[in-house]
């Protein structure tokens, strides 16, 4: 049952397979996702982009839960403003934009420039134009601030510590930023999100210290949390918010929203934030 889940869930990694498809792809070329929540979308091959994203295997849990709840549940109306921060390549915007909110908009943040330069070739190649591209990190201040490339795309970060990993280096370089509440609330104060999606490797830290005003307006969130720091952000959202917390990894309503790693009941892993006035609602959806 284990293994049929993992299946399933698109969470078996293997090298044979990776070989096999290092063959049947090329550097540069375009090619129609088979698979999953992305099926019928273009993405270009790049050595550094895995074979889960390109079969269109990538986080299909997530996709699911966000599929049944935003989409067939109705929480999300197809004319909102989402948020995708920490939009890597566009996986997530592309979803977003296409069968979430097809007559809205979504904000697309990336901070690391040669990542960035994916996104827009996905975007482009998909014709996504209801996605703002935004080379910018979400973090507690505007203006610039110190960013670290990993070896991989997936772990860079604001969190130095972070995006060194085991390897022990990241290089550092200078991006710009803003803050959520900057972003949505200052000169384009006509703008309010009601999805918020933030997987930022510990950067939510930062990011969600400046986010009060996005919290009043009760969006929903899905955050992927890396470090205890950021489960500690991501806590104290939820009890100065008045959010309740649904974790993706176990389906499970959070009952210590207070706690943190290791406490089982505590905040941690990928967590969906619903404003607590809704969660009868969710939890109906659910059963």
């Amino acid at each position: 049952m284990k293994f049929l889940n993992r299946l399933r869930n698109a969470e078996i990694n293997s090298a044979v397979i990776r070989a096999l498809l290092h063959r049947c792809y090329a550097e540069g070329e375009i090619y129609t996702v088979p698979f999953g929540f992305l099926r019928g979308c273009k993405l270009r091959y790049h050595e550094r982009i895995n074979y889960h994203a390109m079969l269109g295997l990538w986080e299909p849990e997530n996709f699911r839960f966000l599929t049944r709840t935003l989409v067939e549940g109705g929480l999300l109306r197809q004319d909102s403003i989402a948020c995708d921060v920490g939009a890597n390549i566009g996986l997530f915007s592309l979803w977003l934009s296409r069968w979430c909110v097809p007559n809205g908009h979504v904000y697309a943040f990336e901070a690391a420039p040669d990542t960035f330069e994916d996104l827009e070739d996905t975007m482009a190649l998909n014709n996504a134009t209801n996605v703002h591209l935004e080379p910018l990190a979400c973090s507690d201040r505007c203006g610039s601030v110190e960013f670290f490339l990993g070896f991989h795309h997936h772990v860079s970060s604001l969190n130095a510590a972070w995006a060194a990993g085991e390897r022990g280096q990241a290089r550092k370089i200078a991006v710009d930023s803003t803050t959520l509440d900057d972003f949505f609330f200052g000169p384009r104060s006509d703008l309010q999100p009601s999805f918020i999606k933030m997987d930022i490797e510990g950067g939510g830290v930062f990011a969600l210290q400046k986010c009060e005003r996005c919290v009043q307006a009760r969006p929903y969130f899905l955050i992927e949390s890396h470090t205890p720091e950021e489960d500690r952000a991501i806590s104290n959202l939820v009890m100065q918010g008045d959010y309740a917390a649904f974790r993706l990894n176990n389906h499970k309503w959070v009952s210590a929203p207070q706690a943190v790693h290791p406490d089982p009941a505590g905040i941690w892993g990928t967590l969906f934030l619903c404003p607590q006035e809704k969660k009868a609602v969710l939890t109906e959806l659910l059963a």
